[in-house]
């Protein structure tokens, strides 16, 4: 493979992806009556993506509870339309391991980052343990 060969690299990074994900977006939705109501519509399902980690943790303990709270970023292919507040639920090692049950929900914040060769889509988990 040589450098500078945009779809030979974007194939090479997109081998080492090991996660699926599902994107989601709130769309008003009409319902009876004609009254809208927002409600969460999947834009994207089973797309191959990798999670990773940027070690910014804010969780905390508190007397009530534990809350989760960290950033993540997703590597995902550049020609998905990712936009900021879309919900992403990524089954870790989806790819690889279709009956994964380990499913992790973020929200994307920012808009992501778009190369030749994939994205880099920012999200932030905020959670209860």
């Amino acid at each position: 493979m040589a450098f500078g060969n945009a779809s030979a690299e974007r194939a090479a990074i997109e081998l080492t992806y090991e996660d699926t994900a599902t994107v989601s977006r709130t769309t008003p939705q009409r319902g009876k009556n004609n009254i809208s109501a927002s409600s969460p519509s999947v834009i994207y399902d089973g797309i191959i993506c990798a999670l990773s980690y940027t070690g910014s943790d804010n969780s905390r303990q508190t007397d009530a509870q534990n809350n989760v709270d960290y950033d993540a970023v997703i590597f995902a292919s550049p020609d998905l339309l990712v936009l900021p507040g879309d919900t992403i639920v990524v089954k870790r090692f989806g790819r690889d391991d279709p009956s994964s049950g380990r499913n992790l929900t973020f929200e994307v914040i920012g808009r992501p980052s778009v190369y030749a060769t994939h994205q880099e889509i920012k999200v932030k988990d905020g959670d209860l343990a």
